[in-house]
């Protein structure tokens, strides 16, 4: 799945907005000033998608989405095109140019629609996730009471929109710890320094659907389909099940209510593996577990996992870092889409990465879908403010959305390629930012310019360009240079000179005024003799 042009008028902020993606790249990376609108093209693309799928909330603005469901390659040169559209005058489904009618499409939506498209957003807000709530709600209908597995399969097929969610990191990594794979593991190790699963504990509740029936925490309150079978698989595993009231605080506007839980306790990986003995695979367990959060069973789901430092299990996911957590969660659920046609639209993923990882987020990220899925059949979208998430990229895979004063958004390329460019230059070639120094600093850099664009300088500007020059020595200014190594030799050099001199009083720069026109002159007079 590769997005190929979109073309949005009149949602929002949108208006005219024309972006061809690059279908080479595995990555696009959105990128813009606040406002510009980044985020609202990912919510656009996202209402697009929910309209042709379920016939629900049809767009109130004119969309043109154009698409490849598949790569080209040697099996398939000619991979189908698919174009949504209402533009006026145009065919709402087209594949390779042709109009195709809404029956036909929903025959063979297998082949002309994505299999998953995820949506993200590392922000507090429901915006995104909102347009998801049909999907999430269809598929709750279609499992809630279900105990045919193959009606349960055809239920998650057709839940083609799918939010991620914090829990999603929990599920997905215990997924990946009852079926593990080298590479992954390796990559887990390596990257996060999680090298083994330790111990669950999943705490159950009652479920708003059992409020006023007679049952106890003991039946897991009747709960049925594959949530139920899950949670009653743990309750048989478990270390000790037991029910229990717990006091529960959702919000902080909230008072503590008394709630009727269980606990259960898998104190190994021996347990973990045997509840996944009844899956086929780390999709349909993943899902499985899934079953059991939005069946609203779950209370939460604590793991412990040991890492390269410390095999204790005293480090829960909990404890791990927001970057850590919302990492996982986005390669979890790249690995849950192995085998699919997934386009991944993800609204500021790297916010809470430091910045080794934000600069190595994206080469981890296509890593990762190389190990985990295959990576031709992806599409990741993703918005950023940080120049470092698109320093190793090339323009191809940068979209910059600028919006005029005039109301026009337009997305293009930047002009150059961010890899090799540097921190400094992406935020001023490529982020648009007019400097990356502070306002003092620029302001003196600003005159020093000023002064030396002169064709002719007085006494007085010819010694504040002298004062200039040694403010500016002292911060490094005059000593840049493109290799790293010599770079550091310069700064080390500069340390040592500087060290022990303190700032040129008036007279110095007087001084060296004088010392500087004497010198110009006998070069002159030399110069005149040859």
């Amino acid at each position: 799945m590769r997005l190929d042009k979109v073309s949005i008028d009149g949602f929002k902020n949108l208006r005219g907005l024309e972006l061809d993606f690059d279908e080479r790249q595995l990555t696009t990376v959105l990128i813009g000033q606040n406002g510009a609108g980044k985020s609202n093209l990912i919510e656009a693309i996202t209402q697009v998608f929910r309209w042709v799928d379920l016939r629900r909330n049809e767009p109130r603005f004119h969309y043109r989405v154009t698409y490849r469901i598949q790569p080209q390659g040697p099996a398939v040169p000619n991979p189908p095109s698919v174009c949504l559209s209402n533009f006026p005058g145009e065919p709402a489904i087209r594949v390779n140019g042709q109009e195709v009618k809404r029956a036909e499409f929903e025959k063979r939506k297998s082949e002309w629609f994505p299999d998953l498209v995820f949506g993200y957003y590392s922000g507090g807000s429901r915006r995104l996730e909102a347009l998801f709530d049909s999907h999430q709600r269809r598929y709750y209908d279609d499992i809630k009471l279900e105990d045919d597995d193959a009606k349960v399969a055809e239920a998650q097929e057709a839940r083609r929109l799918f939010y991620c969610r914090p829990i999603h990191g929990v599920l997905a990594l215990l997924a990946l710890f009852a079926f593990p794979d080298k590479q992954v593991t390796a990559e887990l190790a390596d990257r996060l320094g999680i090298t083994g699963f330790h111990s669950l504990l999943a705490l159950f509740r009652q479920p708003w659907f059992a409020k006023r029936k007679r049952v106890d925490a003991e039946t897991l309150w009747g709960a049925a389909g594959p949530a139920g079978r899950a949670a009653r698989r743990f309750k048989e595993l478990a270390f000790h099940p037991f029910a229990l009231e717990g006091n529960a605080v959702d919000d902080y506007r909230d008072k503590k209510q008394v709630e009727p839980q269980f606990a259960a306790f898998l104190p190994s990986l021996t347990q973990l593996q045997q509840l996944a003995q009844q899956f086929r695979n780390e999709r349909e367990m993943f899902y499985a577990l899934e079953a059991m959060d939005i069946s609203d069973l779950v209370r939460e789901i604590q793991v412990w996992v040991m890492r390269n430092n410390d095999a204790s299990g005293d480090v829960g996911f909990a404890d791990l870092s927001d970057g850590e957590r919302q990492l996982l969660m986005v390669l979890g659920l790249i690995r849950v889409s192995r085998g699919k046609r997934a386009l991944f639209l993800l609204d500021e993923p790297d916010t809470h990465l430091n910045p080794h990882w934000q600069h190595s987020y994206l080469k981890l990220i296509e890593d990762w879908t190389g190990i985990a899925a295959e990576k031709e059949h992806c599409h990741i979208v993703l918005t950023s403010h940080n120049p470092l998430t698109i320093s190793a990229l090339s323009r191809d895979e940068v979209r910059v959305i600028t919006q005029f004063q005039d109301g026009r958004v337009t997305a293009s390329a930047p002009y150059a390629d961010p890899k090799g460019m540097g921190f400094t230059a992406t935020l001023t070639e490529i982020f648009g930012l007019g400097t990356s120094l502070d306002v003092e600093t620029q302001r003196l850099v600003d005159e020093r310019n000023e002064l030396v664009q002169l064709a002719k300088r007085g006494d007085a500007q010819a010694r504040r360009l002298i004062e200039l020059n040694d403010q500016l020595a002292r911060l490094g200014f005059l000593n840049e240079d493109r290799e790293p190594l010599y770079q550091d030799f310069l700064r080390a050099w500069h340390d040592l000179r500087y060290a022990d001199r303190p700032p040129l009083a008036p007279a110095d720069v007087e001084a060296r005024q004088r010392a500087m026109k004497e010198l110009i002159k006998q070069l002159m007079t030399s110069e005149a003799k040859k």
